[in-house]
Order: C-alpha cells, then sequence, then structure tokens
C-alpha cells in the first residue's frame, strides 16, 4: 500500500459507505485512496518506499514536475499537461 504524506485532512469513502477522515501526517493509504489525495484534491504527496518525497520526475504530481522542471532550468508551456511535461524529462541514457 502507498504511503502518503497529508497536508489537509480529508474525508474519504472507503467503501462508498463508510466515510472516514484521513488526517495530516505520514499515512498508509489503499492505491485509490492515494490517487484521490494526491491526483485529485492535492491535499497529499506520495512518498517513495523509504518515506521521502517522490524523486522519480516521471512519478511526480504535475505541480511537483512542473518544479522540479523549472529547477533544472527546462523550459515548457505552463499550460502543457503532464504527459507533454514527462516527454521534457531528459533520460539518462
Amino acid at each position: 500500500m502507498p504511503i502518503i504524506n497529508v497536508t489537509q485532512s480529508f474525508p474519504f469513502a472507503v467503501d462508498g459507505n463508510e466515510v472516514i477522515q484521513i488526517e495530516v501526517g505520514e499515512q498508509e493509504v489503499s492505491d485509490r485512496c492515494a490517487l484521490v489525495a494526491v491526483e485529485h484534491l492535492g491535499f497529499a504527496t506520495l512518498l517513495d518506499d523509504e518515506g521521502g518525497i517522490e524523486t522519480d520526475p516521471l512519478k511526480m504530481k504535475i505541480d511537483d514536475l512542473r518544479a522540479w522542471l523549472t529547477q533544472k532550468g527546462i523550459a515548457f508551456d505552463p499550460a502543457a499537461k503532464k504527459p507533454e511535461l514527462q516527454a521534457l524529462v531528459p533520460t539518462d541514457d
């Protein structure tokens, strides 16, 4: 199960009937909950296996990917979608 770092608590429907509150902090959650928290709500960051922030730009959420590209000095269209931004990530051939 993925581990996320929650920055804002949010309600989550576990099975469509039971709603639980996901609290701020490091949480081990279901794949579905991680997707909702990270990609849809933007209330969490996916942590890597060691509990740190995701370092693979191809796995980052779009805001983190934009920041990574900016830090690397890679120009991009601010309106670009995630797949277009991922295509800008250099490969280590």
